[in-house]
This record gives C-alpha cells, structure tokens and sequence, in this order.
C-alpha cells in the first residue's frame, strides 16, 4: 500500500511538471549561457529528472512481486523520457555519439527483456538497468546544460 501511494504521488509529481513546462513559454535565455536556465516547452527538464530518480528509488526498495507491479508504468515512462530526450537532441541538431547510442540501446533492449523476467529475475537485474537509466539521464542534462 505505502509503495502504491509513493507511486501515486510521483505520478502527480510528473503530471505537475509537464504542466507547468507547458504553462511556461514565456522563458528567456538566461545569463549563463547555452541551455542552463532555460525551460523549453517539452524539453526533458530537472522536473522530469527528479521525477525519474524518484521513481528508481521507489522501484529500488520495493520487493519482487511490486517491482513485477510497477513494470509497466515503469517501461512507459523511460519510453517516454527516450522519446523526449530524442526530440530535444533533434530540436538542437545534435548528432549522437557513439557512447550515447550504445547506451540508448542498452536501455530500450532492457525495456524488452524484463518483462520476460521473473518477479526475483527482475529484482536481481534492476540494479544495472537503473544505473544504465541514471548514466542517460545524467549524459543528456550535460548534453543540455541542465
């Protein structure tokens, strides 16, 4: 049940964040330079990240059968931050690189195979695909500037 409201409440978290990108379209460049400080309607942005991590963390203390629960709420959001990291790559004419691709890769093969997995399969196997997420979202905030 607690599991169950955490997973509720970075939801709403989510579904807060995308509104307020959204609402917000009136941003400037801001004085540092490059993409820091701005906020892009639709851009991946600190929200959408904190909204990940929050939601890896929850993942990371549930027990097999919740992780087994949460996998498809699960596949659809890192579905949905590769599609969002691709569009801003693409909104900036950025070329990936070699390392980026692999790891984009990686991520979207594990999207495939754990829902083969077992609930304890799926235990044992989350720590690596978190950290494959976490390093992708970290590449690309240095991408942009974040």
């Amino acid at each position: 049940m607690k599991e169950m409201i955490v997973i509720a409440a970075v939801l709403l978290a989510t579904a807060c964040g995308r509104g307020a990108d959204r609402a917000d379209t009136s941003a400037t460049k801001s004085d540092t330079g490059g993409m820091g400080g701005m906020n892009m309607p639709g851009m991946m942005n600190q929200a959408n990240v904190d909204s990940m991590t929050a939601h890896m963390r929850t993942m990371d203390t549930a027990s097999a059968a919740s992780l087994q629960a949460m996998l498809p709420m699960h596949r659809q959001m890192v579905a949905n931050m590769l599609s969002q990291m691709n569009a801003d790559m693409r909104g900036m004419n950025m070329t990936a690189d070699a390392k980026w691709t692999a790891l984009v890769d990686s991520v979207r093969q594990d999207l495939v195979r754990l829902p083969e997995m077992t609930a304890q399969q799926l235990k044992q196997n989350m720590t690596a695909h978190q950290g494959r997420v976490t390093r992708l979202m970290q590449s690309h905030m240095a991408m942009m500037k974040m």
